[in-house]
This record gives C-alpha cells, structure tokens and sequence, in this order.
C-alpha cells in the first residue's frame, strides 16, 4: 500500500502529466483548426483588398478629372453663348430705343407742324373775322346813307 506522502506525489505527477497533455492537445487542435498559412492568406487578401481600392481610388479621380474638364468645357460654351445671347440683346434693344426714339421725334415734328399750321389758322381766321367785321360795318354804313 501507499503511504500519504506517496499517494499525494502520484496524484501531483498525474495532474502535471494531464496538464501537459492538455496543453498538447490544445496546441494541436490550434495548429489544426489554424495552419501556419492561413496569417500569409489574410495578409494576401488584405494586400489584395489594398491594391483593389487603391485602384478603385484612383479611377474615382481619373473620373473626377475628366468631369471637371468637362464641367469647364460646358461653362466656356455657355459663358460664351451668354455673351453673344447679351450683345444680340443689346444689339435689339439699342434698335428699338432708336425705332423708338425716331417716331417720338417723328411725333413731336407732326405735333409742332400741327401747331403751326393751327397758329396759322387762327391768325387766318382772326383777320377774316376782322375782314368780316369791317365788311358788315362798311356795309351797315352804306345802307344808313
């Protein structure tokens, strides 16, 4: 039989020799379950993921460029459309103020030649009155006599 001494020394050897069978397993499981080369397969996917949106950056301004080329393009022909669009405008406005401006002088012509020719007919008119006037008494004069 086994003295206490003994007995406590072979459970002690037997929990030590679990524990490291324990730890055995456990490493082999992991070296299993996780290959040395699955950290290198991460990584390359990770490089491959970098290198994919590091392409998909520099497409983005690629594209950015050429939409803000475009966007300069289309504003140069529209400054320039604006400007002949302003000239015709002001060509068509400075035709009409001067259509304008040739039928109010027009106007105002007609309007002292009407004030002439009314001048006129009133002075016409006063001295056939007075012509009139000095008939009609020349005439009541006659026939008083």
């Amino acid at each position: 039989m086994l003295t206490s001494s003994q007995l406590a020394i072979a459970i002690s050897a037997i929990l030590a020799g679990a524990v490291v069978v324990g730890w055995i397993l456990h490493w082999l499981w992991a070296r299993a379950i996780n290959p040395a080369g699955g950290a290198a397969g991460r990584i390359s996917e990770m490089v491959e993921s970098l290198h994919q949106s590091d392409k998909a950056r520099h497409e983005a301004e690629e594209a950015r460029i050429v939409a803000e080329t475009e966007l300069a393009t289309q504003q140069d022909a529209f400054q320039t459309e604006l400007a002949t669009m302003q000239t015709r405008l002001n060509g068509a406005i400075e035709g009409r103020e001067a259509a304008l401006t040739h039928e109010l002088q027009q106007a105002r012509d007609e309007a002292t030649a009407a004030m002439t020719g009314l001048g006129n007919a009133r002075r016409r008119i006063a001295d056939l009155e007075a012509r009139l006037d000095a008939f009609e008494a020349d005439s009541t004069a006659q026939s008083s006599d």
